[in-house]
């Protein structure tokens, strides 16, 4: 009888070890790197600089998508919602006719004169910010043809590795701003997020760049902060949208809101209505980016 008081525990003790073990394997299974999460740059499954604070919320399931955490460039500003480009090449051409329409945030910011541009505010405890932007389609504005999405700044995580590994990770292997007109190129799988509206589920519309209005509303290049340090800026490319159903009254264009994350770093704002004012004219935020010289698209 003594033995069997003996043997009970012991066979306890070695279900609850089992036990233990089988937890400890799933728990490493649930943390173990996939093999499609590896990272073409920084470390695998992302890097824990790039872990975002914001949420795109109110896009239904735009929430759960996965964001980009990798590091996407080799700048002091590497994660995705940075929207830095280093060569023109980094910029892959969409159709406009094949993809729909895009919203165009390069001039949100602060809004009314002088140059009349849209207004874009911090929001989620300046995590991210609202921005009203143009939207741009085919032929509207006159001449509109062309989008292009920096394959830097692609915010979805699985939209970003197979347009890398489609495109190479500066973006060269598909149509982009250097080869517009070869027929040998091809257009980049985050073309066919776009008209498939698949990189944010729920949003209308995502934010990339379009040159066409840059003979009415001109370009500059502001670099912020002036003196050292960070400067919070919007960074919207492949931000998701919605429709306002308004119009801009200088432009005559439909106007959209955007959610875009902020970074915080240097950068270079293009709209000329900075001239006026700040680097951080709070409570309004520039939509801006961390760009190389003459890196901007000017194919509309």
């Amino acid at each position: 009888m003594s033995s069997r008081r003996m043997i009970l525990p012991l066979a306890w003790n070695v279900r609850l070890v089992g036990a233990a073990l089988a937890f400890a394997l799933v728990l490493a299974a649930g943390n173990a790197v996939r093999a499609d999460d590896v990272c073409p740059l920084g470390p695998p499954a992302g890097s824990p600089s790039c872990q975002p604070k914001f949420k795109l919320n109110g896009y239904d399931k735009a929430a759960k998508t996965p964001i980009n955490t990798c590091e996407t460039n080799t700048s002091s500003s590497p994660c995705a919602w940075a929207d830095v480009s280093l060569e023109m090449q980094n910029f892959l051409a969409c159709s406009l006719e094949a993809t729909g329409p895009i919203a165009l945030c390069y001039y949100s910011g602060v809004p009314g004169e002088p140059n009349l541009t849209p207004s874009c505010t911090f929001s989620q405890d300046e995590n991210s910010a609202q921005c009203d932007c143009y939207k741009i389609s085919h032929d509207n504005p006159k001449g509109a043809t062309w989008s292009y999405v920096l394959i830097t700044s692609i915010l979805n995580k699985k939209v970003y590795e197979d347009t890398v590994s489609a495109c190479g990770v500066d973006g060269g292997g598909c149509l982009n701003a250097t080869n517009i007109g070869d027929p040998a190129a091809k257009e980049a799988p985050v073309c066919a997020a776009l008209r498939d509206k698949t990189l944010f589920p729920g949003a209308d519309l995502y934010s990339d760049f379009s040159p066409i209005l840059i003979n009415t509303k001109g370009i500059t290049s502001v670099t912020c902060p002036t003196g050292g340090g960070a400067n919070l800026y919007a960074g919207c490319m492949t931000a998701p949208c919605k429709n306002t159903g308004k119009t801009d009254p200088s432009t005559g264009l439909p106007l959209v809101k955007c959610t875009c994350p902020t970074y915080d770093g240097p950068n270079q704002v293009g709209n000329p209505q900075i001239k006026s004012y700040s680097c951080s004219p709070t409570p309004h935020v520039w939509s801006s980016a961390y760009s190389a010289p003459n890196t901007i698209p000017t194919e509309p």
